[in-house]
């Protein structure tokens, strides 16, 4: 089964059609869950035909796989505006903190949407998606690292921006799908990990 989209839309408006199809899928996910999620009530609240919709996706896996695509550059957008607020006076921990609650806005802003995102992300063969994902959330943690060479100086940056992000995702998977999430838990033991990882200890 194919999950790449069967055209690409080029014009103006084919382009307002596919975004109107995605806003359509990401709010039926978060108010309804995987369960609400279908074709048929996607094109229904997206206002376009059903056979509209599967001009650009040609299964509900395809759909998915865009939404996904689509929130994790969302999330890049979250992280770059992040790092771009952090101050060079700012304390690591400070840093460090402020990268892990935006990689977790996505679930504070709506977290039954995310929950499901994450459980698609690990049904779908989309490590390709996945590991771009990774790489470029990485290369922000690298660039923050560099920036505070003086306190990270044993750190292998390289190996740091692939294992960093990786580490917060699966932290943030086990607390924050939880039922209840426990949101407040993930974020607090994500930072405690990477500080760890990084070495770093708070001065008193």
């Amino acid at each position: 089964m194919s999950l790449a989209p069967r055209k690409l839309p080029r014009q103006q408006r084919a382009r307002a059609t596919c975004e109107a199809i995605l806003e359509a899928a990401a709010h039926i996910i978060g108010r309804e869950g995987l369960a609400g999620f279908n074709t048929n009530a996607v094109a229904e609240r997206a206002g376009v035909s059903i056979g509209s919709l599967y001009q650009y996706f040609p299964n509900k896996d395809s759909l998915m796989a865009a939404l996904i695509e689509r929130q994790q550059e969302s999330q890049l957008a979250t992280l770059h505006a992040a790092a771009a607020s952090i101050g060079s006076d700012s304390s690591l921990e400070a840093a460090i903190r402020a990268l892990v609650r935006a990689a977790m806005k996505h679930h504070r802003d709506d977290d039954l949407f995310a929950s499901a995102v994450d459980h698609e992300e690990a049904r779908l063969p989309l490590d390709h998606i996945l590991g771009a994902y990774l790489h470029r959330g990485g290369a922000i943690v690298a660039a923050l690292l560099e920036q505070r060479g003086d306190i990270v100086e044993s750190v292998d940056l390289q190996l740091a921006a692939r294992t960093l992000p990786a580490l917060v995702r699966a932290i943030t998977d086990a607390w924050a799908n939880l039922t209840p999430p426990q949101l407040d838990v993930a974020e607090e033991e994500a930072i405690r990990a990477v500080l760890g990882y990084l070495g770093y200890k708070p001065q008193p």
